[in-house]
């Protein structure tokens, strides 16, 4: 009879002091899967991940043997007294209504090779909705993670229980600006004279979004004059089309009718990405009796010119439906190439 191999079980637990080096491994290990996926890249230099794990070790004595730190959870896998695989979790509420799920967002979730096929990555969301469950005190919370279009891991979502909720295309910033010249509609800031229409199209949004399922952000608001001053104040302060806030973009039709809004935002990536721009442009929102091909492609074409200016090279275009419904054809056949989806799953 052939021998048995006793395999160690797995301990999830919070990092100790001394782990930083093993952990910034980790790290590094994701962040070339990421690249060979055709994610952003990762640092090379050994000084970086040195600089890492003296922060993680100086972050697991402030922790002293707790997973929760404020709004950070951050959880390892120990096998055999080895760190075998680590996530990391963001708890926040991504809306206003008391009624919104909590959203712990799934970050940094990484098995080592030698460790995979084991439970390990199943035993470290299990923790992690566990912490989410505990923090959210008995509110409805919700486990979301984006995974790129390319990583297998997504087989791995769904069988432990995930299911999509919206996907992101990208596409190369110069191309997507070269769209502005090959369609009618024209895309502009907002400004607090489009306060009643955005209102409008943010109901549309919310509705398109709790019909997909997803419970992380506010079911749609009754329109009244409180909610379009909030917005209209907002909109006041959207004026720098240059700066790296965030801002609101409208489509108008060639009467000059707002048909259709979406927000735009850059953001610097940090070691232990190489130093770069991510631009994104989503929470896309259109009449339905205006077609959202034209829209978006406007809209796309604005949010390119602007992330050029800001340098950044790509534009992702996020909060998309489905493939094979209008807004995800819309990007793909727009220039857009297939990049991520977010699953969510109750914790």
């Amino acid at each position: 009879m052939a021998a048995m191999m006793r395999v160690a079980p797995v301990i999830v637990r919070a990092p100790f002091p001394g782990e930083g080096t093993a952990i910034a491994a980790l790290w590094r290990e994701l962040w070339d899967i990421h690249e060979s996926w055709g994610g952003y890249p990762g640092v090379r230099d050994a000084r970086v991940y040195a600089r890492l794990a003296r922060r993680l070790d100086e972050d697991a004595r402030v922790r002293a043997g707790q997973s929760i730190l404020g709004r950070h959870v951050h959880l390892l896998a120990d096998r055999g007294g080895m760190p075998c695989g680590q996530v990391e979790g963001w708890f926040d509420r991504l809306g206003t209504d008391l009624s919104t799920a909590y959203t712990c967002e799934v970050r940094s979730l990484v098995v080592t090779a030698h460790a995979r096929r084991l439970g390990v990555g199943q035993a470290l969301l299990e923790a992690l909705g566990l912490a989410a469950h505990s923090m959210a005190r008995g509110a409805p919370c919700v486990l979301a993670a984006e995974v790129l279009a390319p990583n297998p891991g997504y087989a791995f979502y769904t069988r432990v229980g995930f299911g999509p909720v919206s996907w992101t295309a990208r596409i190369e910033a110069r191309a997507g600006a070269a769209l502005a010249n090959t369609q009618s509609m024209r895309a502009r800031l907002a400004g607090p004279g489009d306060a009643l229409s955005v209102a409008h199209l943010e109901a549309v949004l919310a509705s398109r979004r709790r019909d997909a399922g997803d419970m992380r952000f506010d079911r749609p608001r009754a329109i009244d004059a409180a909610l379009v001053d909030i917005i209209a104040t907002h909109l006041s302060g959207n004026t720098v089309a240059n700066s790296l806030d965030p801002c609101t973009l409208v489509a108008c039709d060639a009467t000059g009718t707002v048909r259709a809004a979406a927000s735009f935002a850059v953001h610097a990536l940090e070691p232990p990405f190489l130093p770069d721009r991510r631009a994104l442009v989503g929470r896309f929102s259109a009449d339905p009796s205006c077609p959202e091909d034209r829209s978006l492609r406007a809209l796309v074409a604005l949010a390119s010119q602007m992330a050029l200016t800001r340098g950044a090279p790509c534009v992702e275009i996020t909060d998309l439906t489905p493939p094979g419904t209008g807004l995800y054809d819309a990007a793909i056949a727009s220039g857009g190439r297939p990049w991520s989806r977010v699953v969510i799953k109750p914790a």
